[in-house]
């Protein structure tokens, strides 16, 4: 049964797959539309990705392997593209069923080379050289019942404006049905699951045909041409699917879609003076070039995770911008108790130019003094001798020693770092620690050092007017190269636990000790089963059971079966990472009530964390603002605060365009969670942990 589920899911996903949308449901309706306009169209492309799929069943691949559109959705082209041309018969569908598999070696063997030697996708150029393989292949078959080599396209429509009846047909064209009702259905699918791409459908269309008219003159030609798809598909991809979404990814469509324009016509030319169509070529051609031009120049809007629609990766890429910061280093902070930051980044005194992403350490009392007494010699100052910790783990490349504490008020000028420690990361990166003691470095040059490993003992040595910890990170081994910048991974700072962040000059931040016991609470293994009973208002209305299971990315996720919780057990906390399947889901109970939870809870522990719209919006509001989000990224965020009670118990309060959400979270006695409340106006939410 569950082999019967995942081909359908395949089966329908491979239909909305050429329109960038993960949804079965569009697929079927696809799927409806090209068998009821024409049944020998609907069926040559039904067999081909039949016989693809079974083709990758027998050969072995995983059931997750091939819900990858792409694997899919090339044969099914192929199939279109056959039966367009050819009549289905007996021969025919023998034929069909070699492209299928054919078409399937080509896309496993294209994909391959393509993300691992140019990090390309492979798009739906093995349906351009399959299609190819078959009109040529077609030349000497003579027993192939062939309806048309050329295709013929009949444009009057009654009542639609040109423009319009154009952009339709253009559509249809993208499932060998060129013709405007079609097309007003495809653009309607469009439009129902993703606003962005029904924009970048009509951005795409419109500014490639408009330049092909101002070459050609003629508004008949361009507008009745439906192998302007090309301009479609281009404006979908860049805009929408292979870059975030933003008025930049906009821009980049609309050009590339202009870009195509003459590709388009001198490939429409060239093939067809062998007898061939161009099928999906530019596309092909022009989006792989803007691809790799984006990937080789660094550009950082790049997709990461395609989440099925334009608005969901949207939605997961400035939440995880917010949640976990990726493009900068992680460490820890090299300190223990409280302490002071004196300076921060861009600091007044000496963090500057191409030193400016560093932080100075001090420790100061209730009355923000660092010193006690007169404040004359080292020994005044709280943060003198107290121990260095390594904020990373790697090999010490440098240990200076033996230079002398400076008197307060005073500094080294010649040797503005003093004693210090450089660490070489194996991330690629180097960490500085400066003003050390002199005699105390408890390392040396060639030490293999973890995190935590004390290094020596802070000081006043070098350019230090008073006694304190100078940190950064930098490119090169040698001391004095630019800086980079860095966040914490998780550490306190004025109470309010704090992660993948740089604590503000002028803060007071301590390290977070992680609590053993409740990391292995919260370390939900491979192949648990939990089970819960669900409340609403006090009544049962249901149960669901939960396992844990893993993704074949590596990420591991619960799932009642239907939809997935994605999470991750970090050094420093839980964390729910993302939200797939039915919206009504208890599942997203959980992520509501536990996004975040910090490995040390006690009393009066806070902290805050940003949520996905994805899971605190529902119907037209949650599709309206994910749209305007691509214009606007920070015009709407679901901010959720949360506060420990005890060490198994915490409660939050989630702001949700001005409507409040309060959550309850109790962690079970031995792993996962007891229950968890949800109180939405006047209903109340429960999952209580069966045993």
């Amino acid at each position: 049964m569950k082999a019967l589920k995942t081909a359908i899911h395949s089966l329908l996903n491979s239909y909305s797959g050429i329109l960038f949308i993960s949804e079965p449901g569009a697929g079927l309706v696809l799927l409806a539309l090209s068998t009821l306009m024409d049944p020998n169209l609907g069926l040559s492309g039904l067999i081909c990705v039949l016989s693809a799929y079974g083709f990758a069943r027998l050969i072995g691949l995983k059931e997750d392997f091939l819900r990858l559109d792409y694997y899919i959705y090339n044969p099914l082209l192929v199939g279109l593209s056959v039966g367009y041309y050819f009549r289905l018969d007996p021969l025919t569908l023998l034929f069909i069923i070699l492209l299928g598999i054919f078409t399937f070696l080509l896309t496993y063997g294209l994909s391959s080379f393509l993300s691992y030697y140019l990090r390309l996708p492979v798009l739906s150029l093995p349906f351009v050289i399959g299609s190819l393989v078959a009109t040529l292949a077609s030349y000497h078959y003579s027993n192939l019942l062939v309806t048309s080599l050329k295709p013929t396209f009949h444009y009057s429509v009654g009542g639609l404006p040109l423009w319009l009846e154009g952009f339709f047909r253009s559509l249809g064209a993208i499932f060998f049905m060129p013709h405007p009702l079609p097309g007003f259905i495809v653009f309607a699918l469009i439009l129902r699951f993703s606003r962005i791409l029904a924009l970048l459908a009509a951005l795409g269309y419109f500014s490639g045909t408009l330049m092909a008219y101002l070459f050609t003159g003629s508004s008949y030609q361009v507008f009745s041409n439906p192998i302007h798809f090309n301009y479609v598909l281009i404006s979908m991809a860049l805009g929408g699917v292979f870059l975030i979404p933003s008025p930049r990814s906009y821009l980049l469509a609309i050009l590339g879609a202009v870009v195509a324009v003459p590709i388009t016509e001198a490939s429409r030319v060239f093939w067809e003076k062998f007898g061939l169509p161009a099928f999906a070529l530019p596309f092909n051609l022009v989006t792989l070039l803007f691809l790799y031009a984006l990937i080789v120049s660094g550009f950082r809007k790049l997709t990461a995770l395609y989440k099925g629609t334009p608005e969901k990766t949207l939605d997961h890429h400035l939440s995880f911008e917010i949640r976990f910061p990726s493009l900068v280093p992680e460490v820890d902070l090299p300190v223990s108790g409280r302490w002071l930051i004196s300076q921060g980044p861009d600091g007044q005194f000496t963090h500057k130019g191409p030193w400016r992403h560093a932080l100075d350490f001090v420790v100061a009392d209730e009355n923000g003094r660092t010193f006690a007494g007169e404040g004359m010699r080292p020994e005044d100052y709280y943060a003198y001798r107290k121990p260095v910790f390594s904020p990373v783990s790697g090999r010490v490349v440098e240990a200076v020693d033996g230079l002398p504490d400076e008197p307060p008020g005073s500094a080294n000028r010649e040797n503005p770092w003093g004693n210090h420690v450089v660490i070489y990361d194996l991330r690629g990166f180097y960490a500085v620690l400066a003003h050390f003691s002199p005699g105390t470095l408890r390392v040396k040059k060639g030490d293999w050092v973890v995190k935590g490993t004390v290094l020596g003992l802070c000081g006043s040595s070098g350019y230090a007017p008073e006694p304190h910890l100078h940190f950064h990170i930098q490119h090169g081994p040698e001391i004095g190269s630019p800086t980079l910048p860095f966040v914490f991974s998780g550490y306190l700072e004025e109470g309010l636990f704090k992660d993948f962040s740089l604590p503000v000059e002028g803060s007071t931040v301590e390290p977070l000790a992680p609590d053993k016991a409740l990391k292995k609470r919260l370390n939900l293994l491979l192949g648990q089963k939990l089970a819960y009973s669900l409340y609403e208002n006090g009544s049962l209305f249901g149960e669901i059971a939960l396992s844990v299971e893993m993704a074949p990315d590596g990420t591991f996720y619960l799932t009642d079966g239907q939809s997935r919780l994605y999470f991750a057990l970090k050094e420093k906390a839980f964390y729910f990472l993302s939200f797939e399947g039915r919206k009504s889901s208890p599942l997203k109970w959980l992520f509501l009530a536990a996004p975040k939870v910090p490995l040390a809870l006690k009393p009066g522990l806070r902290w805050e964390d940003s949520l996905p719209l994805e899971i605190g919006l529902s119907g037209f509001k949650k599709e309206w603002y994910l749209f305007l989000i691509s214009f606007y990224p920070r015009y709407f965020q679901i901010k959720a605060r949360y506060e420990s009670q005890s060490l198994l118990d915490f409660s939050g309060k989630i702001n949700l365009n001005n409507e409040k959400i309060e959550t309850k979270t109790v962690l079970a006695e031995d792993v996962g969670f007891e229950e968890i409340e949800i109180k939405i106006k006047n209903r109340i939410y429960q999952l209580r942990r069966k045993r």
